[in-house]
């Protein structure tokens, strides 16, 4: 049988038909594919670098003119308690080596048992008051710098919004940073300038007062 005879018209016509078929299921699915292709996720915005500085609070605190003021008071308040504190150390000190060396010459007996126990309620008083000491010192410490710390906080944060960082770092929580980031000498100057809110409890300065007004002269005759 020839080509031409296996290929008839109608076979010819059917083939076509069934081509064309094919083609449209095709078509057909790669434009559902398309329909329910998910749609490409919008290009990131481009990071932006935070400016972060730091600062060394506890130098503030330290170096400031406020600050030395604050811990000069401290210690006119509390070191002639220590200093006491550290004259009964020394005497229990001299009393415990007495009691060693009665015990090493004359033995264990029922007068020096007495005084051991005497010492060493002596040595519970010492602890106790020395405990007292430092909760008081702490406490008046921790008051007495509320307001610089308050003042402090201020100029950080005037100088970050006004030169626009966006992060202030402790000092001490910074592995590395460069040396132009830091605050702390610019605070310091700007305590000691008087920047930042004024303490309520303050002492003012009493204002000058007026001039006495000058008599009239005299008229002239």
């Amino acid at each position: 049988m020839s080509f031409v005879a296996r290929f008839s018209p109608a076979r010819l016509a059917c083939a076509v038909t069934f081509f064309a078929g094919s083609l449209l299921a095709v078509a057909g699915t790669a434009q559902a594919q398309e329909e329910t292709a998910p749609a490409a996720a919008p290009a990131a915005a481009p990071a932006v670098a935070l400016r972060i500085v730091v600062l060394d609070t506890a130098k503030v605190l330290k170096e400031s003119e406020e600050g030395i003021r604050i811990e000069a008071n401290l210690r006119k308040l509390f070191d002639p308690k220590k200093a006491e504190l550290g004259t009964k150390e020394k005497q229990l000190s001299e009393e415990y080596e007495e009691l060693e060396r009665e015990e090493k010459t004359k033995g264990r007996s029922e007068p020096l048992e007495r005084r051991k126990a005497e010492f060493k309620q002596k040595v519970a008083m010492l602890q106790q008051a020395a405990y007292t000491i430092q909760q008081d010192y702490n406490q008046k410490r921790q008051d007495s710098l509320m307001p610089l710390l308050g003042k402090v906080g201020a100029i950080v944060k005037s100088i970050a919004q006004r030169e626009g960082y966006d992060l202030v770092l402790e000092k001490q929580a910074a592995v590395y940073f460069r040396t132009d980031l830091e605050l702390t000498e610019r605070v310091i100057q700007a305590v000691n300038a008087g920047e930042g809110p004024k303490d309520p409890k303050a002492p003012k300065k009493p204002k000058d007062k007026p001039a006495p007004a000058k008599a009239p002269a005299a008229p002239k005759k």
